[in-house]
This record gives C-alpha cells, structure tokens and sequence, in this order.
C-alpha cells in the first residue's frame, strides 16, 4: 500500500490550518510537517502549536520545518528580510518515514503564496512533492472558512489545482467556522467535496466533536 500524504492548504491566511491539521494528525494517527514557517519573531510556530495541543493519545513525529523565517510574510517577502536565504524547490524532501503512519503537511498560507524568488508558488511545491516522490499517495485537503466570501475563495482554489493537473489528488475540503448549511450546500452543488464542518472549538468537548466528525482516512481513499 503507497504511503499517505496529505498535504493541508487553505483559501486565506488565518483560516483555521493549523487547527484542523492538528484535527487530522490525530484523527488518522499521522506525523507532521511544516515545510516553510515564517513569522517566528513573533510566533511560537504551528510545529510547536501541534506539540503543546494534544488532541488524543497520539503522539505524533513532529519534522522541523525546511525553513523558518522571521517575518510574517509570504516565503517570498520574509526572504528579502533575510538575504542570505535562498529557498528552493529542490530544497524540499519529504521526511523518511518507515512505517505506514500517514504524514500531514501544511503549506505556508494558500495555493498561489509565493515560496521562491523565481515566484514558484505553493502549488508548485505540491506539484514538486508528487514528482519527486512517485510512491506516495499525495493528496490536498482544503480549509475554507463557512462564512461570507468562502464561495468564491474556495471555487477558485479548487479550479486553480484542477488547472494545475491536480484534479485526482484533490482529497476533499473541510470547512471551518460556524456552520453554514447554505455555503456548503453551494459548494457540494459546484463539485467540492466538503468532507467535514469544523465548528469553532473552544470546550474539549467541542473539539471531542470535531474529531468524530472527520471520516476515517481510509474511508476517504
């Protein structure tokens, strides 16, 4: 059986990515890994969220990101604040991992941040990350708010990525926030697979919710 990755993107920042990553590390008993970080001059960085948020029991393989960088800003602007750094595409390899645990990987913001000088975008890592690991079973999980605006935002994302020749590592989308049964009715009508609604959780209880309401990974492949 492929090894899993499912690479967490979203269609904003502060959409709720590291939260419902954090959902799916322990949901589906997965490791975790940020590739690029920014903002840890005034951040304790998402590696760290997930380290001190236990959800469960598990106690996942946390990789270091290939990158951190201080400035909360795209990969591409945080670099003109740090000139010696140099991201690349080539730069970035999935972390060795022997078993069959399922890797969760979040990206830096959405699908079109910039990530390198050459304006090669988190797609591109996506697509990077497929080419260069045949073996693995890739796929994209998107966090969409529930409230206004997230039609269009999430409408555009998915198309970009069926654009981009990633139709079949489409996994579905997971929307966050309070529940809007019209938006993710209108989503499912447009072709997006909603896959879960993650209400905001604030009580260990809520969250104890959420959890149960993510299917199983292997219900989803």
């Amino acid at each position: 059986m492929l090894k899993t990755v499912i690479f967490v993107t979203g269609t904003d920042t502060d959409i709720g990515k590291t939260f419902v990553s954090n959902l799916l590390v322990h949901k589906w008993k997965a490791n975790y890994w940020k590739p690029v970080q920014t903002g840890v001059e005034s951040d304790e960085g998402d590696t760290t969220t997930i380290q001190t948020n236990k959800l469960t029991n598990w106690d996942p393989t946390l990789f270091i990101p290939r990158y951190s960088l201080q400035k909360p800003l795209s990969p591409y602007q945080a670099m003109e604040f740090e000139p010696d750094t140099q991201i690349e595409l080539n730069d970035f390899i999935l972390p060795k991992f022997l078993d069959n645990t399922p890797l969760v990987v979040e990206g830096a913001g959405g699908v079109f941040v910039p990530i390198t000088k050459k304006l090669e975008i988190t797609t591109d890592l996506i697509k990077h990350l497929i080419k260069t690991n045949p073996e693995k079973n890739i796929k994209i999980v998107i966090v969409a708010r529930s409230g206004l605006g997230t039609l269009n935002h999430t409408l555009l994302t998915q198309e970009h990525l069926q654009n981009a020749g990633l139709k079949n590592h489409l996994l579905g989308c997971i929307v966050n926030g309070t529940p809007n049964k019209g938006n993710v009715d209108c989503l499912r009508k447009f072709g997006v697979n909603v896959i879960a609604e993650i209400p905001k959780c604030v009580t260990n209880e809520e969250t104890n919710i959420a959890l149960e309401g993510i299917p199983s990974l292997e219900s989803l492949l």
